[in-house]
This record gives structure tokens, sequence and C-alpha cells, in this order.
């Protein structure tokens, strides 16, 4: 799909969350097409960061997070409470809803979002914890044997997680999370398009390969001063991102 038709999806996802009555910060796309590992067959899989009606705010009930399926794909939504706290855990899943290359911004929070998400801002949120992101991709990796998809297809993840880490802990804010080598983004759409079951046992030993690949790098992985201080730094920023989003949200003013 063209980059004019995914941001078409991803705004008629923002309106069909909004629909449903939530004030919507904005919508990202989530999935293959971050990686540029689409096909045809490609689902439109989406991120509503919400915030929470006032009632849910004064009696302090629990944040909100929920999901629906729609014909082309899947609208998940959080409460920011809850999504701001799992950006500051950086996970892969949770960062990928951040740093989308497809989002649509509620023009109403465009000044706030802006501040943190379309500047340099952005990189420190999403480097706020180096030792649960190379966790989190171990894990994942290990666990994509047991998920219910092609072989081949678990194996792309598990190359997108291994490039993911790799760009993660080398920190360059002029180079993008989901970017793949040309090598690797072609092998993975070789891979998510072979359907040879003949080839499963081999791919799921690649996922594992690539799972001791991740551990062998935590455990030489030393985290260096720049990088302590860039995730301070980041979820001090997402804990400001946050208040200024509610501030606006309420009509507060300085």
């Amino acid at each position: 799909m063209k980059y004019n038709e995914i941001m078409d999806a991803v705004r008629r996802q923002h309106e069909r969350v909004e629909g449903m009555g939530y004030t919507v910060v904005f919508t990202s796309l989530i999935g293959s097409q971050n990686y540029r590992l689409d096909d045809e067959s490609s689902d439109i899989d989406t991120f509503s960061l919400i915030l929470p009606p006032f009632e849910d705010i004064a009696f302090a009930r629990e944040p909100i997070s929920s999901e629906f399926e729609v014909e082309d794909g899947k609208c998940m939504y959080k409460d920011i409470r809850l999504a701001l706290n799992l950006l500051k855990k950086a996970s892969p899943n949770s960062t990928e809803m951040f740093a989308s290359l497809f989002i649509y911004i509620n023009p109403e929070f465009g000044d706030v979002v802006g501040q943190y998400m379309r500047e340099s801002n952005l990189n420190k949120m999403l480097h706020s914890n180096y030792s649960h992101m190379l966790y989190s991709c171990i894990g994942m990796a290990y666990q994509l044997v047991k998920r219910n998809m092609p072989a081949g297809k678990r194996y792309a993840h598990a190359l997108r997680l291994l490039e993911l880490v790799k760009n993660y802990c080398a920190y360059s804010p002029s180079f993008h999370l989901f970017w793949l080598p040309e090598s690797v983004r072609h092998e993975a759409l070789a891979a998510k398009r072979n359907m040879l079951e003949k080839k499963d046992e081999w791919y799921n030993t690649q996922c594992i390969s690539i799972a001791e690949q991740l551990e062998g790098y935590e455990e030489v992985f030393e985290m260096t001063n720049e990088q302590e201080t860039i995730e301070k730094e980041g979820k001090a920023l997402i804990e400001e991102f946050q208040i200024n989003l509610m501030k606006k949200y309420l009509g507060v003013k300085e």
C-alpha cells in the first residue's frame, strides 16, 4: 500500500475510536508497514492513545485498555496513564506505538504532541529503559516458535527484533528504530512468502538462534554514562508529556 492509502486507513481507525466516545490524542500504525515488510495480505493494525473520561480520573478508576477487530485489521486503544507507563518500560510493542512512521494526530493536541514526538525528545522517551528492551526482545524471540502463524513469518519477526536491538542500543537520533538493512528486509520478505512446511523446522531453529544471539548481546551490554543520562531524561520527558496532555485536556492554564 502507498503512504496515502495507509494514512487514510489510520485516520479511519482514529475516527472509529473517537466514535466510541473517547478523546483520542493520536492514532499510529503498528506492524509490518513500519519495517517495509508489508505485502498484499498485511492488515492495518493501529494503536490509539486516549484520554480518560473526567469521572475515571476523579474516581481513580482502572486505566482503559481494549481492542476491536475491523474488516482491514485491528484497533487497539489505551489510556495515557497505562500507555505512557508502558513507554517507560521500553518494550518492542510499546515503542512501536509511539515511533511509528504512520501517525495521525488530533489537531487539538498537535502542539503538545509536536513538542514531544516530533523533535529529539521522542528519541529520549523511546530510550527510557535499555535493560527492559533487551529483556523483552529476548522473551519475544523465544515465544515466537509458539505463536500461531507460519514459521516463515515467525522468522521475519525474529529478524525484526534483532535489528531493533541493534538500532536501539546504537542510539542515533537520525537513525530510525525500525530501519532494516536491505539484505535483512529481503530475507524477511522471502521468509514471509515461503509457505513450504519443509522449511518450518529451519525457521524455528533460526528463531531460537536469534533469541540466543540476543541473550549474548544482553550479557555483554554495558550502559555508557551517556545512555544512563538519556534514560533519566527520557523518563522525565514521559512524565512531562503526560502532565501537559492532561493540562491541555482539562483546560488548565499556566
